[in-house]
């Protein structure tokens, strides 16, 4: 039996060629498609050094030989997900709240999860204090890999995502060992080996470029129609 969490391509698209995400988020020529939810996320603020560097990165991706092989994600969808909400898609025990039917609307989810989170108190501080250590493998996208930069950090988000899961009454099976990270880009289609190589070594050689440190803000709660945009509801903490 398959992960309930992991998406499948559409019947029609052939398995090994394509990522899992496309057919739901994208189609194969990289055209948007809806895929609405709400989420836990820290934008990417455009103030920050971190925010220009990865503009520079986002136009060498743009003209890349390979750019035809992935969807960019533009600037002001850039984040790092605190805690996973839900997709209206994907309607498994493990990825929506254990009380409330996996039948509901995802209105009626979005709005148990405002009333639940509009009074939250967080437990601390922004900024978050993060570290680049590499990227994810490129698999089913392009996306640095990030870690809480001190052990406080760690504490901080860990503890974060555990109060967070326990009031939401989500259970993700992987939640104690989530990695933490900002995608750039969707993958279209699978690389072969020559491909994936001369990507890794572009991005590594990039990397050099960006800041090793950086931070966020105060989380964020989000409804998205899309991968496009995330739109805030409200900062965790804030008294709504």
């Amino acid at each position: 039996m398959a992960n309930p969490t992991e998406a499948a391509p559409k019947p029609d698209l052939p398995h090994p060629e394509y990522p899992k995400w496309i057919g739901r988020k994208f189609e194969p020529d990289g055209t948007l498609l809806p895929f609405p939810g709400n989420t836990i996320i820290c934008h990417l603020s455009p103030e920050r050094a971190m925010y220009r560097a990865m503009l520079g990165l986002h136009d060498a991706l743009k003209s890349h030989k390979f750019a035809s092989q992935y969807t960019l994600l533009p600037p002001q969808s850039w984040h790092m997900t605190i805690f996973e909400g839900v997709t209206d898609q994907i309607r498994e025990p493990h990825v929506w709240p254990a009380d409330l039917p996996l039948d509901a609307s995802l209105d009626m989810c979005t709005d148990l999860f405002r009333e639940k989170l509009k009074n939250f108190d967080f437990g601390s501080e922004a900024p978050f204090h993060m570290t680049i250590v590499s990227y994810d493998p490129l698999v089913d996208g392009i996306a640095l890999k990030v870690v809480p930069a001190t052990p406080a950090d760690e504490a901080r988000l860990r503890g974060l995502r555990k109060r967070l899961s326990e009031l939401l009454q989500m259970y993700h099976p992987a939640q104690d060992k989530y990695s933490f990270h900002m995608s750039l880009a969707y993958i279209l289609r699978r690389l072969d080996d020559q491909q994936h190589q001369e990507l890794w070594d572009f991005l590594e050689e990039y990397r050099s470029k960006l800041p090793i440190h950086f931070a966020l803000g105060a989380p964020e709660f989000c409804t998205f129609d899309n991968m496009f945009a995330f739109s805030r509801q409200f900062f965790l903490g804030a008294k709504c």
